[in-house]
């Protein structure tokens, strides 16, 4: 069926909001991680020479801990996909129904949720005395006391957390990525200036330091949580009504899709949120501080990527409405190709600049050389990502079109190469480098990550063949082809410049070497890897986003050529709507 004029303006008028959404989101996302990677930076090693490295780790033990329990059940894939489709359709009715059903869902899980935090509090003398505890008495020591209040509080927190995820969801779905970025950079600036003030006048709760800096944290995201309620009920216009709710046969197809989602979620969170259990029975306290501190740097790298890929469900719906297959795979296919090429840019900037001066980083942040070995996990488990980040939007696809069981198996398959390595190497590596390495067992885990990434890489790349038969050459040609270009004259510039060793380890080093890989990275991204359309397409967004009026010729009717504003009939059209 043809598109009618009115429809084709409806169209180009939401994609061009889209396009400035998409960019004013990334510029605050970026914002609010470089406030995290300065917290990181720099009070990340204050807070270890503060609490210590054993506490330190019971925070991280804690969290992932508390995170393998507390999963959503496959609903945040389902809130994601389903809204998508309802925006797509203009269907606000039936986005405010599906908002209040999978609300009540969340409640009805959060009793089970508290439930599992009791057992865990109850349960932390017997489990973890081998560590932290007395196994011949199982007396609650200071660290398990310590341990029982970060579950309480964590758990807490994610029990709030896990409905209120709707919220987000539903922002997200009407593409204002501007402000859920805005919230995450208050969220980080409130942690990063409490945090401080915590450090410096020294409190403690229980004779813990660390208690009061993940408080703290806790507080700062509820308060960005309630704004984003705030934000959904006032200025989107949409109601959380308790009293609405899907149809049954509606409910039974959102539970079909989430129970693969759940298995694909558990699986997805054993890498990282596991890993310190297993390295707490088979290794020692030190490696389960090492790969807090990997988890830690690695979530900084994940998110630099991942920032632009949450922004396009809804754009990834919009495309694949209302055409033909072959057209939906043309379309996903040039999406993906023209997306991709940013991501590698973005996931390559961060990847490869870590691979040059990152051993430089570490010694500057953590000023110790034991903590070393953190450079060699990020190098095992984020080289994964160079692949992974910018084939995101395929899974993007998989999901809209309702293959989510592929993506579940496949996600089973990772786990349990993970999980079945993780054990094996984390042992190994501790008894053969313990004497050698701080926190041996780390690089273990770490290379049991990469395997199990790697096998999951592998097999969705045939599932994009198979269900949504992509061009995997072409995908590969098109994004890496121009770019491996880059990759390999920065990189071999960052490593040169690392070996010559003319300024020793300190931070002039890691500026000087820093500036001059982002530098060449970015001269070669420019002239090698973008082509001249693809150059004129980011320079056209940014001109946009500064307000920049761009000029185009025109003939006169007496035949002179002269420049004129482009017409802004569209941004008008928005303002009035």
């Amino acid at each position: 069926m043809r598109k009618s004029i009115s429809d084709e303006t409806n169209i180009e008028r939401i994609e061009h909001k889209s396009k400035k959404n998409i960019a004013l989101g990334t510029i605050f996302g970026y914002l609010a991680i470089l406030i995290s990677v300065a917290y990181g930076i720099f009070m990340t090693p204050e807070i270890i020479r503060t609490v210590g490295d054993s506490e330190y780790g019971l925070y991280g033990l804690s969290s992932s801990i508390v995170n393998i329990f507390l999963l959503d059940f496959g609903l945040s894939v389902a809130i994601n996909t389903y809204l998508a489709k309802l925006r797509a359709n203009n269907d606000k009715a039936g986005v405010e129904k599906f908002l209040a059903s999978i609300f009540k869902i969340y409640l009805w899980l959060d009793i089970f949720f508290i439930l599992v935090i009791g057992v865990l509090v109850f349960s932390a003398p017997y489990v973890f005395s081998q560590t932290y505890g007395n196994p011949a008495t199982f007396e609650v020591t200071p660290q398990i006391r310590t341990l029982q209040y970060l579950f309480i509080i964590v758990g807490g927190y994610t029990i709030i957390s896990l409905p209120s995820s709707c919220f987000n969801g539903v922002i997200q779905t009407y593409e204002k990525f501007s402000y859920v970025k805005l919230m995450d950079m208050l969220h980080k600036t409130l942690y990063l200036v409490f945090s401080i003030l915590s450090i410096q006048l020294r409190w403690e709760i229980n004779g813990s330091g660390i208690i009061p800096i993940v408080l703290i944290n806790v507080s700062a995201a509820l308060f960005a949580i309630l704004l984003r309620f705030v934000y959904m009920r006032t200025y989107l216009n949409i109601r959380l009504d308790l009293r609405l709710s899907i149809t049954k046969e509606e409910k039974k197809q959102v539970f079909k899709f989430s129970a693969w989602g759940f298995v694909a979620a558990i699986c997805n969170r054993l890498a990282f949120n596991i890993t310190p259990f297993i390295l707490s029975i088979v290794s020692n306290d030190h490696a389960v501080a090492v790969f807090s501190l990997v988890t830690t740097l690695e979530l900084y790298i994940f998110t630099f990527g991942e920032i632009i890929t949450q922004f396009f469900v809804a754009k990834v719906a919009r495309t694949e409405a209302n055409v033909s297959e072959e057209e939906q795979r043309k379309r996903i296919q040039a999406l993906g190709e023209k997306f991709g090429k940013l991501q590698l840019v973005i996931i390559g900037l961060i990847y490869l600049g870590f691979l040059s001066v990152g051993q430089e980083f570490i010694m500057f942040w953590l000023k110790d050389e034991k903590y070393m070995i953190i450079y060699w996990c990020i190098m095992a488990i984020c080289s994964y990502e160079i692949f992974h980040m910018p084939s995101i939007i395929f899974e993007n696809s998989m999901l809209i079109h309702g293959y989510i069981k592929p993506l579940g198996i496949i996600a089973v398959v990772k786990a349990a190469v993970n999980l079945s390595l993780s054990f094996l190497l984390s042992y190994l590596f501790t008894r053969w480098y313990a004497n050698m390495y701080f926190g041996a067992g780390a690089l273990g885990a770490a290379i049991a990550v990469l395997c199990g990434r790697v096998t999951y890489m592998i097999l969705d790349f045939v599932c994009f063949k198979k269900y949504l038969k992509i061009s995997i050459s072409h995908f590969f040609k098109s994004v890496y082809g121009r770019a491996i270009f880059t990759m390999v004259i920065s990189l071999a510039i960052g490593l040169g410049l690392h070996f010559l060793n003319v300024i020793p380890y300190n931070w002039l080093k890691l500026l000087v070497n820093g500036f001059v890989f982002v530098g060449v990275y970015f001269l070669c991204t420019i002239f090698i890897t973008f082509n001249k359309e693809e150059r004129g397409y980011y320079v056209g967004v940014l001109m946009e986003l500064l307000h920049i009026k761009k000029k185009n010729k025109a003939v006169t009717p007496e035949g002179e050529t002269v420049e004129i504003e482009e017409s802004k009939e569209i941004e008008n059209k928005e303002e009035e709507e």
